[in-house]
C-alpha cells in the first residue's frame, strides 16, 4: 500500500479521479471542500446513487473490478483502483461514507493502522467519528450520496510552516484543471443534464478549448474511424487567428502553454477529457498548426488498446487508429496554415488584395515581394515617370529582401494580439479613406485590402464612417 502511493498522481488528477466515480454514480451536484486552518482535510461530496454496506466494502477493496470486464458505456472507471490509489497518493487516512436506502455506512483506510497491526484491515468508523467529518451532516440530510474525506495529508502539508498557504498553493491549479477536464459535463451538451461542480463553494466556470462561441472559428468535416471495439469519432476545429481573439480567449484556448503548446488532439473517454495538446508524436508541433484542435471521442471499450493508465491522464492510440489519424493531420493543418497566412480573408472572396506575395522559384526556396497590383502601389506608380518607376521597383525589392523573418516568427510564437485602440482606428480610417478614392467608392473592396482586412473588428465602424463621408 505504501508503494502504491507513488503511482504519480498530482492532487488535481487525484481529485478528478474521485469525481469520475461521482459522475459514474449519477451525481449532478459535486462539492469539493478543503481547509488547513486547524486539522487539514479535503472532502468530496456528491448526490449520486450511494452504496450499501456490502457495496462500500467491495469499493474499498484494491482491484475491486477486473479491467478486462465489460463496463457500462457511461462508466468512467476501469481498474477498480482509482478511489484507493488516488486518495492514498495524497493522504495516509481516508474515509468513505455513503447513504443508500436511508442507511449511512462508512469504511476507512488508515495506513498507520495497517502498519501497526500488520494486517490488511479496513476500519468501520462509529457514528461519533462520522459526525466529526466535514460535510457529514449534509450527507446525512440527503436522500442518497457519497462523501470521501482525506485526512493526514502528509503529501500536501508535510514540512510546511504555514499549512493553509501551502495547501492553497498546491491546490492552485485545481479550479482550472477540473473546469477543463469536465467541461463537457458542466455544459449542457447533447440534451444531457449538466453536472454542477463547486470548489470551496465556488462553481467551476465553463470552459471550451474549441471556442465554439467565436463565430470566426472553423469546424471542419468530421470523421468516424470504425474498429471492431467501437467507433472513434474525430471532430476537427480551426481556431480563429489571433487578431480575432480577445485576450481572455487566447488565455482560455492556450493557457500557460500558449496556443502553440496546446495544439493537437484532445482525447475524450466517455466525454471526460483524458489528455490534450498532443500529436502523439505523429508530427512535431508547428507554428502553422497552432490553431488546430481535434476532438477525439473514444468509448471505454478501447481502454487496453489505448494503453490508458490508472490516473486516466495518458493514452496512446493503437496502430490502426494512429495510422488513420496521421493521414488526417495534413487536412487539418493546411486549413490552419491558411488561416494564419490570411487572417482576414473571407470565404468565397476572390477579391482579397494582399500587400505581400509569396514567390517560390523552386521547391523549398521562397521569398516575399510587395504586390505591385496593390491599389496604393498602383496609384503611386501612375504618377511617376520611367526613372521614378525604376526607383519604386528598387525600393519594393529592397523591402522584400530586408523582411525580418526571425523577428516576425518570434512575435507570432508569442501569441500576441495587436491592440485596436483609438489610435489604431484613426490610422486605419485614414488608410481606408485614401483607398476609397483609389477604388472609386467601392467600400466592400476597401475592406478587403491589406492591411484593412486584418482588422475585422473595426469593419462595421469603418463602413459606417465611410458611408457618411461618401
Amino acid at each position: 500500500m505504501e508503494a502504491m502511493r507513488a503511482v504519480g498522481y498530482t492532487v488535481e488528477s487525484a481529485i478528478a479521479d474521485l469525481i469520475d466515480n461521482s459522475i459514474s454514480a449519477g451525481a449532478d451536484v459535486i462539492e469539493v471542500q478543503y481547509d488547513a486552518s486547524e486539522t487539514p482535510f479535503i472532502s468530496i461530496l456528491d448526490n449520486g446513487d450511494g452504496m450499501s454496506p456490502d457495496e462500500l466494502t467491495i469499493a474499498m477493496r484494491h482491484g475491486s473490478h477486473n479491467p478486462a470486464d465489460n463496463r457500462d458505456p457511461s462508466d468512467l472507471g476501469r481498474f477498480g483502483l482509482g478511489l484507493k490509489t488516488a486518495s492514498l497518493s495524497q493522504c495516509r487516512k481516508f474515509t468513505v461514507a455513503s447513504k443508500k436506502d436511508g442507511v449511512v455506512s462508512a469504511r476507512q483506510w488508515d495506513l498507520d493502522f495497517v502498519q501497526s497491526t500488520g494486517k490488511w484491515l479496513v476500519i468501520v468508523p462509529n457514528s461519533v467519528e462520522l459526525e466529526t467529518l466535514p460535510l457529514y451532516t449534509k450527507l446525512d440530510g440527503m436522500h442518497t450520496g457519497t462523501l470521501v474525506t482525506w485526512q493526514d495529508l502528509d503529501r500536501l502539508t508535510a514540512g510546511a510552516n504555514d499549512q493553509q498557504s501551502e495547501m492553497t498553493e498546491k491546490l492552485g491549479a485545481l479550479y482550472e484543471h477540473l473546469a477543463l477536464v469536465f467541461h463537457r459535463f458542466t455544459e449542457r451538451e447533447e440534451g444531457l443534464t449538466p453536472v454542477e461542480i463547486t470548489v470551496n463553494g465556488l462553481k467551476i466556470p465553463s470552459r471550451d478549448p474549441f471556442l465554439k462561441s467565436n463565430t470566426f472559428r472553423q469546424p471542419l468535416e468530421g470523421q468516424v474511424i470504425r474498429h471492431e471495439r467501437g467507433n472513434v469519432r474525430v471532430t476537427p476545429y480551426i481556431l480563429p487567428p489571433v487578431s480575432h481573439l480577445s485576450k481572455d480567449e487566447i488565455d482560455l484556448a492556450g493557457g500557460k502553454e500558449g496556443l502553440r503548446g496546446t495544439q493537437g488532439f484532445y482525447v475524450y473517454r466517455n466525454r471526460r477529457l483524458v489528455m490534450w495538446g498532443t500529436w502523439f508524436k505523429l508530427v512535431p508541433k508547428d507554428e502553422f498548426f497552432k490553431l488546430t484542435r481535434v476532438q477525439v471521442d473514444i468509448p471505454n471499450t478501447f481502454d487496453d488498446l489505448w494503453a490508458l493508465d490508472i490516473k486516466k491522464s495518458a493514452a496512446f492510440p493503437p496502430e490502426s487508429i494512429r495510422n488513420r489519424l496521421k493521414e488526417l493531420i495534413p487536412h487539418f493543418a493546411s486549413t490552419s496554415k491558411k488561416t494564419i497566412t490570411y487572417p482576414g480573408r473571407r470565404k468565397a472572396n476572390n477579391k482579397f488584395t494582399s500587400l505581400w506575395t509569396r514567390v517560390e522559384p523552386r521547391h523549398g526556396v521562397f521569398r516575399y515581394e510587395m504586390n505591385s497590383e496593390h491599389p496604393a502601389i498602383q496609384s503611386l506608380s501612375l504618377n511617376l515617370d520611367e526613372s521614378g518607376k525604376k526607383q519604386l521597383q528598387f525600393l519594393l525589392g529592397l523591402a522584400g529582401e530586408a523582411l525580418p523573418f526571425e523577428s516576425i516568427y518570434a512575435d507570432m510564437s508569442a501569441d500576441s494580439r495587436p491592440s485596436e485602440n483609438d489610435e489604431t482606428y484613426a490610422n486605419i480610417l485614414e488608410i481606408a479613406e485614401q483607398f476609397l478614392k483609389l477604388v472609386e467608392g467601392n467600400i466592400d473592396q476597401v475592406l478587403d485590402i491589406d492591411p484593412i482586412v486584418r482588422h475585422p473588428t473595426l469593419h462595421a465602424r469603418l463602413r459606417k464612417e465611410l458611408e457618411n463621408d461618401r
